[in-house]
């Protein structure tokens, strides 16, 4: 799929909140005492709802247990194209062939599919009875029972994060240009003029976000403000000013020149974890940050930090872009592009490190087990060996087992012991996808 590299959007947009008092010539808006709350949507150990697993983005499901060996097929579905599965209980959703198509999990038929039709690769949030479906078009809402759409954006705005995080009752996500907090009708109650360029961690009242050029805590209790100079429609809404909503910025102001901040960052209790990179070069940094101050802990470079006075020393040959981590209770887990998935305890010491023979894409974590999907990038073609699924013990880095696959692996989930994940079947002579597999592995 493409990889997605935006480069710094424009002042976001977004909607209007409810009843105003003014003050100093103008209009402080708060959130309304009616507004339509979301059920709560905690993910448990039969679900994958979203990118980061769960509102913190660790992309861990500690209650599940993946296979222990190399897993066999349950079953499979074929499509012309289909993007990452997401799974809530019986129903894995997923955008396939210009709809969102809902499977039964324990046997891949499929219960419905979407009168609306999402864009592109931008992937559905499941709540706990709603789908939300974003896209630079429009974001709508479809009953995860029945598939009937349960509200459409109106105006029609559309979001470019990946998918949103359910917390609190609202929908938190990049909607119509303004980071923004949705209620269960699709009404946005409250806004601010922030980047969000993957799914947000949120947590207790600040949200966490990689815009490209910074990772932010953003306060969501900020007060949003309608300028009486300014038209109160889709196009200049009220919202909170980016000054007044961000607690910390790391770096303290973007820059064209600099990290590259594109995975969303992962929190534990105390620490904010995120993965950097720079443009023009592979490989990268793991960063650790204070949760409340953004102030840097420690940080793992590769290649590795070089500072004045040290001897020369041999320098890995990073091939690919870090991977956003994985968050346990005493552990964080990436990969930094060098071919090595690597476990750090939250103080910064490395607790293990594997070797792999091709390009870490992407890792998630589940009880014991960290999975990740591997290929080779000399091949961009179907090859022998191109791509596969590795396993590796949690705690000691030992290699479990390894699937390969003729060609790329898409998308990686693990719920109720399960490994869902979306593989290249089919492609024309110019190279371009024609057929894909989701696949139920166990």
């Amino acid at each position: 799929m493409p990889d997605k590299r935006p480069s710094r959007r424009t002042v976001l947009r977004s909607a209007v909140l409810g009843p105003t008092t003014l003050f100093g010539g103008c209009s402080a808006l708060t959130g309304e005492s009616q507004s339509a709350a979301l059920p709560d949507a905690t993910p448990g150990p039969e679900d994958w709802p979203a990118q980061g697993y769960d509102a913190r983005n660790s992309r861990y499901n500690g209650d599940t247990a993946p296979p222990c060996s190399e897993p066999d097929v349950r079953w499979s579905r074929d499509f012309e194209h289909c993007y990452a599965p997401f799974v809530r209980g019986d129903r894995v959703v997923l955008n396939a062939n210009d709809h969102v198509t809902c499977l039964r999990s324990t046997d891949g038929e499929r219960r419905w599919r979407s009168a609306s039709e999402p864009w592109g690769f931008e992937t559905p949030t499941l709540g706990a009875e709603r789908a939300y479906v974003t896209g630079v078009d429009c974001v709508f809402g479809v009953d995860l029972e029945s598939g009937d759409e349960t509200w459409h954006g109106d105006p029609c705005h559309g979001a470019n994060t990946a998918s949103g995080t359910v917390a609190d009752g609202r929908l938190y996500l990049e909607y119509g240009g303004y980071f923004s907090a949705l209620d269960a009708t699709g009404r946005v109650t409250w806004a601010c003029s922030h980047d969000a360029q993957g799914t947000p961690a949120v947590v207790g009242d600040t949200a966490y976000v990689a815009t490209a050029f910074t990772a932010e805590a953003v306060d969501l209790t900020a007060t949003a403000i309608e300028w009486p100079w300014e038209d109160r429609d889709d196009d200049e809404p009220a919202h909170a000013s980016r000054d007044a909503a961000t607690k910390w910025s790391v770096p303290a102001e973007s820059r064209i020149t600099g990290p590259r901040i594109y995975r969303s960052p992962a929190v534990s209790e105390d620490t904010v974890f995120a993965t950097v990179e720079f443009e023009g070069s592979y490989g990268g940094q793991l960063r650790a940050l204070d949760r409340e101050t953004g102030e840097e802990q420690w940080r793992v470079s590769s290649p590795p930090d070089w500072h004045a006075g040290e001897a020369t020393r041999d320098r890995p040959d990073p091939v690919g872009r870090p991977t956003a981590p994985v968050v346990t209770d005493d552990l964080v887990v990436t990969s930094l592009g060098d071919r090595v998935l690597r476990a750090f305890t939250h103080d910064g010491e490395e607790a293990w490190a594997s070797e792999f023979d091709h390009s870490i894409i992407d890792v998630v974590g589940a009880r014991d087990t960290i999975v990740s999907t591997v290929h080779d990038r000399s091949v961009e073609q179907t090859a022998a060996g191109h791509a596969a699924l590795a396993a590796v013990d949690r705690h000691s880095g030992d290699r479990l087992w390894k699937r390969t696959f003729e060609d790329h692996v898409h998308g990686l989930a693990v719920a109720g012991g399960t490994i869902y994940v979306s593989v290249v079947t089919e492609r024309r002579d110019d190279g371009n996808v024609d057929g894909m597999r989701l696949l139920a592995l166990e």
